[in-house]
């Protein structure tokens, strides 16, 4: 059949996300020692980080939605510093557009503007993200279509439930759409067991993992995707 829809993966195949969660979480950081001194008077960086993951497994729920998860470490944070309902709301909102400020200043892939330009007059072109960046902050709504969220599929990828509600939403049929992205489980295997053909995108030259299946083809850049569909 036709390819009519590519999506692709945010973190790690649009832009580095390692740094951008780094320097996030540091911003954020003195932020909390600036307004709210009595948090980094408690808690070092790791403590959060740590705080957080924990409320993650004790509202495993909400794990894959990490701005609710962020919403709630917030909310946990101002009700140990004793703050009224309407101070909580306060620090939530205020801690929280910090924090989207922050997480969508990315640095994107220098081939990623250009290929998705080439692509765009050919095809229909989609996000799919386990993460909560935001293409439209970033500036790359124009670009796109649409995102598709385990916020909004209600799991993480690789769970099926994020291709299959994604091929529901677009109706669509599996062999219409070409994931690409940079995790062999999450972006490859998740696609696989949808019946979705995926591109794995390996931008650091790291082997295959031999249990895994074989995605449908490998990229080390994104601009040489297009001229591979081409054919398609």
């Amino acid at each position: 059949m036709t390819i009519k829809l590519l999506t692709f993966d945010l973190d790690d195949t649009l832009w580095p996300n390692m740094a951008t969660i780094q320097r996030t979480e540091e911003n954020l950081y003195q932020w909390f020692a600036q307004r709210h001194p009595e948090i980094t008077q408690q808690y070092s960086l790791n403590d959060l980080r740590r705080k957080r993951l924990k409320l993650a497994e004790q509202h495993w729920h909400i794990a894959h939605d990490l701005t609710a998860l962020r919403k709630k470490s917030f909310s946990e944070l101002s009700r140990e510093l004793g703050y009224s309902p309407e101070q909580e709301q306060q620090f939530i909102q205020d801690a929280f557009e910090l924090y989207a400020r922050e997480r969508n200043k990315v640095s994107l892939y220098n081939d990623v503007i250009p290929t998705l330009k080439m692509l765009k007059p050919r095809y229909r072109l989609g996000t799919v993200s386990n993460g909560n960046a935001d293409i439209y902050r970033i500036g790359l709504g124009q670009l796109f279509d649409f995102s598709w969220s385990a916020a909004d599929a209600g799991q993480q990828k690789p769970h099926p439930i994020v291709f299959n509600s994604l091929l529901e939403r677009e109706q669509l049929n599996a062999d219409e759409i070409i994931h690409i992205g940079d995790d062999p489980i999450t972006d490859i295997v998740g696609a696989q067991q949808s019946g979705i053909r995926a591109v794995w995108l390996n931008r650091n030259h790291l082997p295959w993992p031999e249990a895994l299946n074989s995605p449908f083809l490998e990229i080390d850049q994104l601009n040489q995707l297009p001229a591979l569909l081409e054919p398609l």
